[in-house]
């Protein structure tokens, strides 16, 4: 429940087949792919069929997204150079963006879209979500006219009506070895903040939790 059966797995599950309805002809970015949403979203997307290029921060985490999460590619965008890469990988444009992070990979996925294109707005980590607000919006918006695009924000529990089924499909993906995910640990309510940091700064691979023990008894 705190992974694919809870928020993250229902988030991935409605972002891609109700926000974008990703179909097997859908070349797919997936920012912040190995984190708890982005890692089930780009996982769902290729089980429908659909091609699916994920972005990371580190090497273990590019690698992880590649060989455990098997999206078809990843790149890292701290080292790689993020626009020869999406060429690369979808030479007439993306058909879907499952956007968590904002920012530059924001834009860059706003440059190299296809005609009629989709973006879902899952989340905006570049911006640390700070009290000064969500960081700047994207320069290049109008790409979205030029392209036809689609962007459109979402939240999962509008969406309650479609739970059960959502449900039914990611516990039969689940059973079949299908859908794998990772979990990020940190022992100790005293660590939440810190815990909470490592958001940001991109450190956690997949779900972050804090694990609350009690002192005097040890248990769980």
């Amino acid at each position: 429940m705190l992974t694919v059966f809870g928020v993250s797995g229902l988030t991935a599950y409605i972002g891609i087949t109700r926000v974008l309805e990703v179909a097997e002809s859908d070349a797919v970015l997936v920012t912040g792919a190995a984190g708890s949403v982005g890692s089930l979203a780009g996982q769902i997307a290729r089980l429908l069929g659909a091609r699916v290029l994920g972005t990371a921060g580190t090497p273990e985490k590019v690698d992880w997204v590649r060989e455990t999460a098997r999206f078809d590619a990843c790149l890292d965008y701290r080292a790689d150079d993020v626009p020869t890469a999406l060429r690369a990988f979808a030479p007439d444009g993306l058909t879907a963006v499952f956007d968590n992070i904002g920012g530059n990979l924001l834009e860059n996925a706003l440059d190299h879209l296809a005609v009629h294109a989709r973006i879902a707005l899952c989340g905006s980590i570049s911006s640390g979500y700070t009290a000064a607000g969500y960081g700047a919006g994207p320069a290049n918006y109008m790409q979205l006219a030029f392209r036809r695009a689609r962007m459109e924000g979402f939240i999962f529990y509008d969406h309650h009506a479609d739970f059960p089924a959502a449900l039914a499909r990611l516990a039969g993906w689940v059973a079949a070895g299908e859908l794998v995910w990772a979990e990020d640990v940190v022992d100790g309510l005293g660590n939440a903040p810190a815990a909470l940091q490592r958001l940001f700064d991109g450190s956690n691979l997949g779900k972050q939790l804090v694990r609350i023990r009690s002192e005097s008894s040890g248990a769980g």
